[in-house]
C-alpha cells in the first residue's frame, strides 16, 4: 500500500487497522484485549522480577551510570523498573491503569523502594513527572496510535537519552493464521520497528540506535483448557467452538516441566535508543 501520509499518520493508520470487525465483537463473550490475571501474574513473577540481562537492561544500566535516575513509562506492575529500584536507583514509574499502578505501589511499599508512582496516560502525565536522566518504555508503543506526542514527551524527559523496547512487529501478528482459519479474515502486518524509527527520525531529527535480539517463549499453561481459553479470547471464538483451535495449535504445544508451552518460534525484540541533540 502506498502512503503519502507522515510517518506518524501511517503508524496510526496501521494500528487502527488492527481493530476487530464489529461482526466479531458482537459475538464476543469476553473482551479479546487485556491479560487474564493468572497468566499475567505468572509472567511477571517468573520473568519480570528475576534479574535478567538483556540488551535493554545493559543499555539502560550504561546510560544510568553510577548516579542516574530513571523514568519507566508504561510501567505496569514494575516488571522493567523495579530491578533498578532494588539496585538503589531513584525511579519514577508512570502507569495509566489504576489497578496495575496500585499493585506496583503495594510492591514498592512492601520492599521500601525509592519509587514514585504516577498514575495517568503518557504524555498527559508528563506534566506531573519530573525530568530524569534516562527514560525507558517497554512494550507500550503498539498501544499508542498518537505516537508523535508520545515520543516527543519521552525525549523531553530524558537528559541522557531514551530507550524503547518492543517486539519487531505487532505482538498479535503471530495469531493472524488463526483469524484466517477461523474467521476467513486477513489481519494487518504493521507497524514495525522500522516504522517507529522513521517516526523518531522525522519528529525529533534524532539518530536511532537499534539492537535486535530473541528470547525463548515464556508464556506457559497448566492445561489445554487454559490454552483454548486464552487463544479463544484473543481470536474471538465462542466457548462452544474453542475446540476448533486445538488442531491449529497442537503442533506448537510442547510439554515441559509439567507445563504446556506454545512455541511458535522465538520471540523477536528490538531495543531502540536515542540521545538528546547536541
Amino acid at each position: 500500500m502506498a502512503y503519502s501520509k507522515s510517518p506518524a499518520a501511517r503508524w496510526k493508520a496501521e494500528l487502527e487497522a488492527w481493530a476487530i470487525p464489529e461482526r466479531l465483537m458482537e459475538q464476543a463473550e469476553e473482551s479479546p484485549y487485556g491479560w487474564p490475571a493468572e497468566l499475567w501474574r505468572r509472567r511477571t513473577q517468573e520473568s519480570g522480577f528475576r534479574q535478567e540481562t538483556t540488551p535493554t537492561t545493559s543499555l539502560v544500566s550504561r546510560m544510568l551510570g553510577s548516579d542516574g535516575t530513571l523514568i519507566d513509562v508504561g510501567a505496569g506492575t514494575g516488571r522493567s523498573c523495579l530491578p533498578y529500584a532494588r539496585a538503589g536507583r531513584r525511579v519514577t514509574a508512570v502507569e495509566k491503569n489504576p489497578g496495575m499502578a496500585a499493585g506496583l505501589q503495594e510492591e514498592v511499599n512492601a520492599e521500601g523502594l525509592e519509587v514514585e508512582v504516577v498514575v495517568g496516560p503518557w504524555p498527559e502525565a508528563a506534566a506531573r513527572t519530573a525530568v530524569a536522566d534516562v527514560v525507558l518504555s517497554s512494550h507500550v508503543v503498539y498501544d499508542v496510535p498518537e505516537i508523535a506526542p508520545f515520543i516527543t514527551g519521552l525525549a523531553g524527559h530524558g537528559r541522557r537519552g531514551v530507550v524503547v523496547e518492543m517486539t519487531d512487529v505487532h505482538p498479535w501478528t503471530k495469531m493472524n493464521y488463526l483469524y484466517r482459519a477461523i474467521h476467513d479474515l486477513d489481519r494487518p502486518q504493521g507497524p514495525s520497528v522500522e516504522d517507529l524509527i522513521e517516526v523518531v527520525v522525522t519528529e525529533l531529527g534524532a539518530e536511532v540506535g537499534v539492537v535486535r535480539w530473541e528470547r525463548a517463549p515464556d508464556l506457559w499453561f497448566l492445561s489445554w483448557q487454559e490454552i483454548l481459553d486464552y487463544y479463544g479470547k484473543r481470536v474471538v471464538v465462542p466457548r462452544a467452538r474453542r475446540e476448533e483451535l486445538r488442531p491449529l495449535l497442537e503442533e506448537f504445544v510442547v510439554p515441559r516441566d509439567n507445563r504446556l508451552y506454545v512455541e511458535e518460534g522465538p520471540r523477536s525484540f528490538a531495543t531502540l535508543w536515542w540521545v538528546p541533540a547536541g
